[in-house]
């Protein structure tokens, strides 16, 4: 994409900190998955700024700091012919920052954690002594998140050097909208369906418009980008998470997929991979604490319940590992039909799930803003129990909200409303009850119904209208 979207609120703040960097050193750390933008950003940020960028690929530490040697070079003509070190190269930049403006950027700085650990200490021992006199402002840009918390926010030499941190967040629904209308994808079911596939990865967008996809058929860009050897995203989860997993990477895969698929219990994955339970639960604790992957949901909201589900955070991922690592045998021979088929058959499903994540977030945001009912729950979630199961339920002072989320208006009917009637009964409470499908709903019959037992009632365009 030749437009910048977005990310103003980073811009202001990274500016801002730049001004504070006249008088006195500023640090700061960018986290973000890989493809998020956070390079991008740096670009705009540093455009007609007087920069340092230095990339930290793979190799020897030695190259490296060649390399970097070089970037000195192009900006400084006494730049020393070789740098032999990196505490001579560090102190070089940090003694220039003292008597003029930089902007220093290491990105993917967590790739040190293999090339040369020592690079830690010593820029502890720089920041240190220069924190007052340079004119500095340092920032390290990474995209594996354990490794990056590992180095700056547990206790390693970087502990406590940090003056801001800044988590790089995928682009939300509506700034999806207006890069797809941007490439003249107006419909708001066409937006939906990328945002379920690629949901707010800027770089995926930059892949629909290098091969002129924003318009092609579904079934087109699953062949043209996923399921071929030869295609960019063939491989995509594997770049993004095998170096944050390591070698139990294959396990924590097996846990993605079983998940990606709807087995949301641990017994269900347990089942399903053959193993103990307890061996799933660690897992799948690590998953959530430690790579905020995956998140846990309980039954009724119950702080103790063991009646709890998990769901892949990540639009994309969640994707990719229904669609694309469950299908690899075939894919590497060659069989794509099969894929094609079972894309047809269960998108509308895997679409349905992200569509109902996004209604209950767009509900919430609407009712805090707007206050459009009268009742503000501390959060809206899913709700089930033994007997029944909602898309919509939140805890109010002295009411409730509960409630259904339909992509296809045509699933609400009168069983679904009189379902909800006898739970609100069961539970002898006063109720907010809320219907949200994705278009009008044209049934009469059902509209009377809904109105004559006080539904609030909602589309998809009613909540993303303001912000779209």
């Amino acid at each position: 994409m030749k437009k910048f979207y977005n990310r103003q609120n980073e811009l202001v703040l990274l500016n801002k900190h730049f001004t504070l960097s006249k008088n006195s050193l500023f640090v700061e750390v960018i986290m973000g998955r890989r493809r998020i933008g956070k390079t991008e950003l740096i670009k705009k940020y540093i455009d007609k700024k007087q920069a340092l960028y230095f990339y930290a690929t793979k190799k020897s530490s030695q190259i490296i700091l060649n390399d970097f040697t070089n970037v000195l070079k192009e900006y400084f003509s006494f730049i020393p012919s070789e740098i032999n070190n990196w505490e001579d190269f560090l102190n070089l930049i940090f003694e220039l920052s003292k008597n003029q403006r930089l902007i220093v950027i290491f990105d993917e700085f967590q790739n040190f954690n293999s090339i040369d650990k020592s690079i830690f200490s010593i820029l502890q021992k720089e920041i240190d002594e220069h924190k007052n006199s340079s004119k500095m402002h340092l920032i390290f840009i990474g995209s594996v998140q354990t490794l990056m918390e590992k180095i700056f926010m547990k206790k390693e030499p970087l502990y406590g050097r940090i003056d801001n941190f800044i988590y790089l967040k995928p682009f939300n629904f509506s700034e999806v909208a207006l890069i797809c209308k941007d490439h003249k994808v107006k419909n708001l079911e066409n937006i939906l369906n990328l945002f379920s596939i690629f949901g707010g990865v800027a770089k995926y967008y930059d892949f629909l418009e290098k091969f002129n996809l924003f318009n092609k058929q579904l079934e087109t860009i699953l062949k043209e980008l996923f399921i071929s050897r030869n295609t960019p995203l063939y491989k995509e989860g594997e770049s993004l998470l095998i170096e944050e997993f390591g070698q139990d990477y294959e396990r924590y895969f097996d846990i993605l997929f079983c998940l990606s698929i709807g087995k949301t219990k641990t017994s269900e994955i347990a089942s399903l991979m053959r193993l103990p339970v307890t061996t799933v639960s660690k897992y799948i604790s690590i998953l959530i604490k430690e790579y905020k992957l995956v998140e846990k949901r309980n039954l009724r909201h119950k702080k103790n319940s063991k009646d709890n589900r998990y769901y892949v955070k990540d639009i994309f991922l969640r994707f990719w590992f229904h669609y694309v690592y469950k299908n690899y045998t075939k894919i590497e021979i060659g069989s794509y039909q099969p894929i094609l088929a079972d894309f047809k058959k269960t998108f509308p499903y895997h679409k349905g799930f992200i569509f109902e994540e996004l209604a209950r977030e767009l509900l919430y945001k609407k009712i805090l803003e707007e206050k459009i009912l009268p009742c503000q729950p501390q959060m809206i979630s899913n709700y089930w129990d033994k007997k029944y199961e909602f898309d919509i339920y939140g805890k109010c002072d002295k009411s409730f909200l509960i409630g259904e989320i339909k992509l296809n208006s045509k699933a609400i009917n009168k069983k679904l409303i009189n379902k909800i009637e006898e739970f609100v009964g069961f539970r002898g409470k006063k109720a907010i009850k809320v219907i949200i499908a994705f278009d009008k709903i044209t049934n009469i019959k059902i509209k009377e119904l809904l109105k004559q037992k006080d539904f609030y009632v909602f589309s998809f365009n009613n909540l993303i209208r303001r912000y779209c």
